[in-house]
């Protein structure tokens, strides 16, 4: 018999992360998006991938990073949410632009405050123009 486990949704997005097992994956932790990185850190100190994970001070420094590393060929990938979203929002069209495959897990944050927690589309819809395709997921199933 199977055991079953319930997986949250950065959990589930983390795994397939680490099933793809990216060639870079820059990433700062910003709730609710955090644990992403945290869990992709751990899959690869554990030897379990061998994807170059880039510590950077900022979300904008996270896109560059992807842009520079997507545009010399490597298999890129980051996470953020809300504020980080808002913060990398002059490099998600250079990323556009320049037509760079770049994946960016978001985690739907409200973009409002102060100290604003709850889930809603906010910080997605500014981007809605910016050239990326957006896939929203309904369940941590579907973000996986």
């Amino acid at each position: 018999m199977s055991i079953r486990e319930r997986l949250s949704g950065n959990e589930a997005v983390a795994y397939a992360i680490k099933q793809i097992n990216p060639d870079v994956m820059p990433a700062f932790p910003i709730t609710p998006s955090t644990e992403i990185p945290q869990y992709v850190a751990s899959y690869i100190a554990n030897g379990e991938m061998d994807t170059e994970f880039i510590h950077v001070e900022s979300e904008h420094s996270s896109m560059s990073a992807a842009i520079g590393a997507s545009a010399a060929g490597a298999r890129t990938l980051t996470a953020t949410s809300s504020c980080g979203l808002a913060l990398m929002w002059e490099e998600l069209y250079v990323a556009a632009s320049d037509r760079l495959p770049i994946v960016l897990a978001l985690v739907n944050r409200a973009l409002s405050g102060p100290i604003n927690i709850n889930a809603d589309h906010s910080d997605s819809m500014g981007a809605r123009d910016s050239g990326w395709i957006q896939i929203y997921a309904e369940s941590n199933q579907e973000a996986y």
